[in-house]
């Protein structure tokens, strides 16, 4: 073991949560961890919080060898510049050379090679394609840092881990992360392709006007679409969309990536001709694309105001992420819809892959102070990223069922009985967000929860409780027949329109009063005991803002480009 993976380790076991088992709760989550180890892996100077890319890589790259089994990071492709001259500087400002290579981490309980039979749930998500937004790569690290540290000691996060697989690409565009970092007064935004007919834009040093493609106007729906400022033919404008659709290494890689994990049966062989076209609940996989800043969660369409044909699903998995950060919705005939942006990564990975895509506009700034990142954005986001990891197999259809609020154990006296609490809701998290100063009641959240459903590891212990309502309903479990030990019991809730929600899980040790430190004895949940597209709600922090994102930016920032 190296020096540095010995002070990875050291950090990992004194500073790292042990989550509760008890309880599992949307309004109860363990604090994650929110702080990265600092003393050993270099950060952004002046952002103590926000690990630099070289340090960043070395951390994952620890992180992958302390837990092989949970955790892999593969080459997936490599920037302009590494394949492409550049010049030997951009003005005053020494340019990288050699360029970067591109990864992607898989966080999954069976780690390896991606497989094409694999009947797992799969939740891509990207950062650092925009590289003066500094955050979004450290809070998607904290993300998978959260899923691998929290496996086996919470049964929530190990229930995703058994059924789905979360992919992470922090980095899209780390030759701009390069010019970021070392030269944060330019805010660099676009890659390092000077090679696009933009070699005069050299001696033009404004954030207004630099070399370079924006990756997030680049990929192949309605590319090069002007309309409403979408996208430019400038090759000096920060939204130049490139030369032609997938110009860009760095956006071939995040495509054809996409393409390896999600079923290529669902995908549309005219996209843009096809756009009023619905998927239907059938689909699979969620994609989310993090960027800063705002306080804005995105959804389908960006290239214009107007709605898609799954709107309905889209909305419903907007509006619950929306009830752990408080976004606001910035989606097409949303009132928060801020501009067109056409060729941009989600609008592609819905209207061209089929799945259920979204993006993050996190935080006030592009350089963010980290009272705000710690205090504020991971704990008001990481249950929001959960929440997506475990509707992934099937979104569409359990985005719309009922999520279980609270799942607890309450212990008691009699020898063999276990008690647990549950409470389900079919409108609770879709219904929580304002609209235009209203609450605005949503039709996928106007059912009753009809029937929950409770399993003891393979199912072979069952019961149904019916027609629960939105109350807090209590059952008695006899355990007489477990062995001591580790068991994982599951709930699932069904609204009256026959949708079932995502699936939640606690841990229950036998006897109640013994700790298990070990990791799970249980088998992982039989596939064939839920539908296919069953997933989980988990334990999370309550901790919802006073704070008005949409006054983050003033009158001189108010133009900015976020995605």
């Amino acid at each position: 073991m190296n020096l540095r993976l010995a002070f990875f380790m050291l950090y990992y076991s004194a500073s790292h949560p042990v989550y509760g088992q008890a309880t599992s709760s949307l309004r109860g989550m363990t604090t994650p961890p929110t702080t990265p180890p600092i003393v050993t892996y270099e950060t952004i100077p002046g952002h103590d919080c926000i690990r630099s890319m070289k340090g960043m890589l070395d951390s994952m790259e620890d992180l992958a060898e302390a837990h092989p089994d949970l955790l892999t990071m593969t080459k997936i492709g490599e920037s302009y510049l590494k394949n492409n001259d550049g010049p030997a500087a951009y003005g005053t400002y020494d340019v990288p050379t050699g360029g970067h290579d591109i990864f992607a981490l898989n966080v999954t309980a069976t780690s390896g090679a991606i497989s094409s039979t694999s009947t797992k749930g799969r939740f891509l998500v990207t950062s650092g394609v925009h590289p003066r937004e500094f955050a979004p790569p450290e809070l998607l690290a904290r993300f998978v840092e959260m899923l691998v540290n929290g496996y086996g000691e919470d049964a929530e996060i190990t229930m995703v881990l058994e059924r789905t697989e979360i992919h992470a690409i922090l980095y899209v565009n780390p030759d701009g992360r390069w010019m970021a970092e070392k030269y944060p007064e330019l805010m660099w935004r676009k890659n390092l392709n000077f090679g696009s007919g933009n070699d005069d834009c050299i001696s033009i040093l404004s954030i207004f006007g630099s070399p370079g493609v924006d990756i997030n106007r680049n990929f192949d729906f309605m590319w090069g679409h002007l309309d409403d400022g979408a996208s430019s033919d400038d090759p000096c404008n920060g939204m130049y969309h490139g030369p032609s659709a997938e110009s860009e290494p760095e956006t071939r890689a995040v495509s054809e990536y996409a393409k390896r994990l999600f079923p290529e049966g669902q995908r549309k062989t005219d996209p843009e001709g096809e756009v009023d076209v619905p998927f239907g609940e059938s689909i699979t996989g969620i994609y989310a694309d993090i960027h800063a800043a705002g306080g804005y969660v995105v959804y389908p369409w960006g290239y214009e105001d107007s709605k898609t044909p799954d709107d309905e699903a889209l909305q419903a998995i907007g509006r619950k992420l929306q009830s752990f950060n408080e976004y606001k919705l910035w989606a097409g005939s949303q009132p928060d819809f801020q501009y067109a942006a056409s060729g941009i990564a989600i609008d592609y990975m819905y209207a061209a892959l089929g799945v259920a895509s979204l993006g993050l506009e996190i935080g006030d700034d592009f350089s963010q102070e980290c009272a705000a990142f710690e205090d504020e954005i991971v704990p008001n986001n990481m249950p929001a990223l959960l929440y997506a990891a475990k509707i992934a197999g099937a979104p569409y259809s359990e985005v719309k069922g009922p999520d279980v609020l609270d799942f607890v154990i309450v212990e008691n006296e009699q020898e063999d009985m276990v008690l647990v609490s549950a409470r389900a809701s079919d409108g609770e998290l879709v219904n929580a967000i304002t609209v235009d100063g209203s609450f605005d009641k949503f039709p996928t959240g106007d059912q009753s929860v009809a029937e929950l459903r409770f399993y003891i590891d393979d199912g072979e212990i069952s019961w149904t409780a019916v027609n629960p309502g939105d109350e807090t309903i209590q059952e008695t479990i006899d355990t007489s027949s477990l062995t001591l030990g580790r068991h994982t019991l599951y709930v699932q809730a069904t609204d009256s329109d026959g949708y079932k929600g995502p699936i939640s899980s606690l841990f229950i040790s036998l006897p109640l009063t013994q700790t298990i430190s070990n990791p799970p004895t249980s088998s992982p949940i039989d596939q064939s005991t839920f539908p296919s597209d069953g997933s989980g709600d988990s334990n999370f922090l309550d901790v919802f803002l006073d704070f008005l994102y949409g006054l983050f930016f003033g009158p001189d920032k108010s133009k900015r480009k976020l995605i």
